[in-house]
């Protein structure tokens, strides 16, 4: 609901950063109080002796780039409140955010902060450690957040380091990637050559795939690769053993008979008569006898077989245990399936902003946690990644790359915007320069475009876009909780002038009624717009319902809303011609594909006298990323598929985007108009034609010329 505003709104016209500086130096008075500014004052001296020390080119280049961009004559009216305020943050940010020439108490939160830094990533995996969030980043938005809000001790400061640093880490998504072996043995031995079959080792490894970081998302995408055979040789030895028949002569005995003579000696009886004494009875007398008388030794020869051992020679065979060295040679083959990265990184700080916008930062906040963290990095002795915040906030409006006020065309609400409301939102838009998308997101989030059964709050907010009658009427009539007497008509436009109200007639009925939907809406227009839309819309949108969660709503559905409508361009149009390609946009070629001084360009450049002329979709195809890139500024990226060849083209500088990732896109819609954001030096469009995916080498680029009939 808009709630009641305590004064009317200033009207006079203060530089940006006289208003930054007052604000702060109103907040830490209003804090601490003056003894605390005395502090403030003598901590601004030392520091600025510190940068004496350690060089005024330091200060110098700090100042210079956050008020290069004010101007001349804003920094000669704000430079008097600007010398203390500035000096104190920005030097202190250098010191602490380094830390360096720290205090004790400083130096242990610093060392805190540090450890928390490196807790954002894990230091183990060497991929993600370039995506660490850097302590002078921390040390920046802390130093706006401490002078902001209550931190009234050491643990408070460590709460919201932890919690800060916590909300800033990156997230990291990881696939899994078969880099396989494949692996074949070929053994030979003395000639003979046994060739293995091929085996396969799967090895699936995990690799960081996504990346979303503080100042944008990388992707990385891998391509797989199969390595050549690679062949190694290896020469061994081996013994063998082995047996073999080999003949051999024996000499052996044997015996045999052998007939050999021998001498017989034989005794031979010689008979003859023989006499013997021969007693009896009768007494003893001679008696002759026939027998042998003696024996003759008779020697004769006789033969025998007697046996005899003797030798011969004889052939044998045996087997015989032999060794032999053999030559082993072992051919090992190997290739492997590898990855090739190619990484994209999409510069966009939607997660720093979230985080800041978490903590109620607006727009001058942001301001001056980019310029103390670009002053921490002048003085880092390591490199940091630079930071571009503020001109992505300011290129991208809501972070929807929003098509802009004003839109010289027809636009088709998407699904769930009621279209009879267009003309009010246009209208409003028109005169107040309010996204009319932004006045639909109000409407839906406070009465769900006009359906609520009273619409009226439990707080009193009242009619179609729920204001409160102290602010439709004026801040002088409320009786205590924005609401005004009975008596007060608060459609009586004298009432609403005298009171410095909101309330707009807008059909010229002569009365602003907060139940009449074109007065309504084209008041929401009015109270967003005094209340900074065109500078910090998300301050706007707090001041309409002081919450955080009510400010992510209605800017989400805002970007909702946005991306879902369609965008005719009342002129301007080139004519969709036959054949696969037309024309990006009317115009003439301002520079051509190829060669030109500072290398090569690999697009063409079309540009139409300094026009915000149409830029349209060359073919059928889907958008693959629509962003803000420090170098393409507002871009558009689209993949096509035409006789079964992808293409993808490339559509920089634009002021504006009117399509988003994943879209579907035909042949002739519009995406935005010719601009001069990113790094251009003039209104034009940039335009790419690459076979197959754009890559950061652009290795693929074609020469438009040669397709599109320009």
């Amino acid at each position: 609901m808009a709630l009641p505003q305590h004064q009317p709104p200033e009207e006079d016209h203060k530089s940006e950063l006289r208003k930054i500086a007052e604000h702060k130096a109103k907040q830490a008075i209003k804090k601490k109080g003056k003894k605390i500014a005395k502090k403030v004052a003598k901590k601004a001296a030392k520091l600025a002796i510190q940068a004496v020390k350690k060089g005024v080119a330091v200060l110098a280049k700090m100042l210079l780039s956050f008020l290069a961009s004010i101007g001349l004559p804003t920094i000669l009216i704000a430079m008097g409140i600007l010398l203390l305020l500035l000096i104190t943050f920005l030097l202190s940010s250098v010191f602490f955010g380094n830390g360096k020439e720290l205090d004790p108490d400083s130096q242990e939160l610093y060392e805190y902060m540090e450890d928390r830094a490196y807790a954002t990533v894990n230091m183990s995996k060497p991929e993600q450690v370039p995506y660490r969030v850097p302590i002078q980043l921390i040390s920046s938005a802390i130093q706006i957040h401490g002078n902001s809000q209550t931190i009234e001790t050491e643990a408070d400061a460590k709460e919201i380091i932890k919690k800060m640093s916590n909300e800033l880490a990156p997230t990291f998504e990881y696939n899994q990637f078969n880099e396989w072996t494949q692996k074949q043995v070929t053994v030979c031995e003395d000639g003979v050559c046994n060739e293995g079959p091929v085996e396969k080792t799967n090895n699936y490894v995990d690799k960081l795939t996504f990346v979303n970081a503080w100042n944008g998302q990388t992707t990385i995408t891998y391509e797989e690769r199969i390595t050549p055979w690679v062949t190694t040789e290896e020469i061994t030895y081996r013994t063998e053993t082995y047996t073999e028949i080999e003949e051999y002569t024996e000499t052996e005995e044997y015996s045999e008979m052998e007939r050999q003579p021998y001498t017989v000696t034989e005794q031979i009886p010689i008979y003859g008569w023989k006499t013997t004494l021969e007693c009896d009875v009768l007494g003893c007398g001679p008696r002759s006898e026939w027998g042998i008388v003696r024996y003759e030794e008779v020697e004769y020869i006789e033969y025998r077989d007697v046996p005899v051992t003797r030798t011969r020679e004889v052939e044998k065979e045996r087997e015989v245990e032999k060794e032999r060295v053999i030559e082993v040679q072992t051919i090992t083959k190997t290739r492997k399936q590898v990855f090739d990265s190619t990484s994209n990184h999409v510069e966009g700080y939607s997660a720093l902003d979230q985080v800041l916008n978490i903590y109620g930062y607006g727009m001058q906040d942001k301001q001056l946690v980019e310029a103390f963290y670009q002053g921490s990095a002048e003085a880092s002795e390591l490199p940091l990644p630079p930071i571009n915040y503020t001109n992505w906030l300011n290129s991208v409006g809501l972070g929807t790359g929003g098509i802009g006020v004003g839109f010289d065309g027809t636009i088709i609400p998407g699904a769930g915007v009621p279209a009879q409301y267009m003309e009010y939102y246009l209208s409003a838009e028109q005169q107040f320069g309010v996204d009319w998308f932004v006045l639909a997101a109000i409407h839906f989030t406070e009465t769900a475009f006009s359906t609520h059964p009273t619409m009226i709050s439990s707080a009193g907010a009242v009619g179609h876009m729920q204001f409160m009658p102290a602010t439709w009427a004026g801040w002088r009539y409320n009786t205590g909780g924005g609401l005004v007497s009975s008596s007060t008509d608060i459609t009586n436009l004298s009432v609403i002038s005298a009171g410095n109200g909101y309330g707009v007639d807008a059909n010229g009925d002569g009365k602003a009624d907060p139940w009449d939907m074109e007065d309504a809406i084209h008041t929401a227009a009015k109270y967003l717009s005094k209340n900074g839309y065109a500078t910090d819309q998300r301050k706007a949108v707090f001041a309409y319902n002081h919450a955080e969660w009510y400010v992510n709503k209605v800017l989400n559905t805002a970007s909702g809303f946005k991306d879902a409508a369609v965008y005719e361009p009342s002129d301007g149009i080139p004519v969709i011609t036959d054949g696969a390609f037309m024309r990006p946009s009317k115009g003439y070629v301002t520079s051509s594909y190829g060669m030109r001084s500072g290398g090569m360009h690999h697009g063409i450049d079309i540009g139409n006298n300094g026009q915000s002329t149409p830029i349209v979709s060359v073919a059928d195809g889907t958008v693959t990323r629509s962003y803000f890139s420090s170098s393409y500024g507002n871009v558009v990226f689209i993949k096509h598929s035409i006789e079964g060849q992808t293409y993808e083209t490339v559509y920089a500088h634009m002021t504006n985007r009117a399509v988003t990732t994943g879209q579907t896109v035909k042949k002739g819609q519009f995406l935005g108009n010719m601009g001069t954001t990113g790094r251009s030096s003039g209104v034009h469009l940039h335009f790419e034609l690459h076979r197959g995916q754009w890559t950061a080498s652009k290795g693929n680029s074609l020469n438009p010329a040669l397709y599109v009939p320009f």
